[in-house]
């Protein structure tokens, strides 16, 4: 003690402000070391400055992705500029890579990946169909709030995955209330670019008109 005592009235009086500091705790830490040498109280310190923020990994071929704002998961087969060709179940389709997020691969069961092979062997040729006569206008007239927004969730997102540019949705005029759910859903959804009215030749307000991305 009255070494330390002796180096530290020293420093205080010769060394600068900084290294004043500085070397008081380096004495600090030799008595705290030579008092317990079985503890290694600055370990932590050390160890916490040495952690890295891992760096968001690039999209790639091969890599699972999914759409911002939606949640089915789809492989990435190609990329071709700001484009990627992604497979999302049995509807491989182009979307902008600005629009796509990496996502966790779905590890199914084995019971589960041969119970989905054979419902995609029997429905491989419904899914093509429905690419190829889907219906760009919903009709959710009549419909509660809930039921209408359930439809039109899974119908923009069917829209989105099979590339359609634009849809429309009938929801009426009535009290507004379904026009108003309906183009709050619209909004919070990234794929959707623009919303309107249908000309009032087709239906007015009582139509929206969707434009998606």
């Amino acid at each position: 003690m009255s070494e330390f005592k002796f180096n530290y009235d020293f420093l205080k009086k010769n060394a600068t402000p900084g290294s004043w500091r500085r070397g008081y705790e380096y004495y600090q830490k030799d008595m705290l070391m030579e008092a317990y040498p079985e503890k290694n109280f600055f370990k932590g310190k050390t160890e916490s400055s040495q952690l890295s923020i891992p760096k968001e990994q690039p999209i790639t071929v091969g890599s699972t992705v999914k759409i911002k704002g939606q949640s089915s998961v789809g492989e990435v087969l190609g990329i071709n500029g700001k484009n990627a060709i992604v497979m999302f179940g049995m509807i491989k389709t182009n979307v902008k890579l600005d629009k796509l997020e990496r996502s966790t691969p779905i590890q199914p069961t084995q019971k589960t990946m041969v119970k989905s092979t054979f419902v995609s062997s029997e429905t491989q040729d419904r899914v093509y169909e429905k690419k190829l006569n889907f219906k760009q206008d919903i009709d959710v007239r009549g419909m509660r709030g809930d039921e209408a927004i359930q439809a039109v969730t899974y119908f923009i997102d069917d829209a989105i995955l099979l590339g359609i540019d634009r849809v429309r949705i009938l929801h009426g005029t009535g009290t507004g209330i379904l026009r108003t759910l309906i183009r709050s859903y619209l909004g919070s959804v990234p794929g959707v670019a623009h919303y309107q009215d249908e000309h009032v030749q087709f239906g007015g307000a009582g139509i929206t008109v969707v434009d998606l991305k």
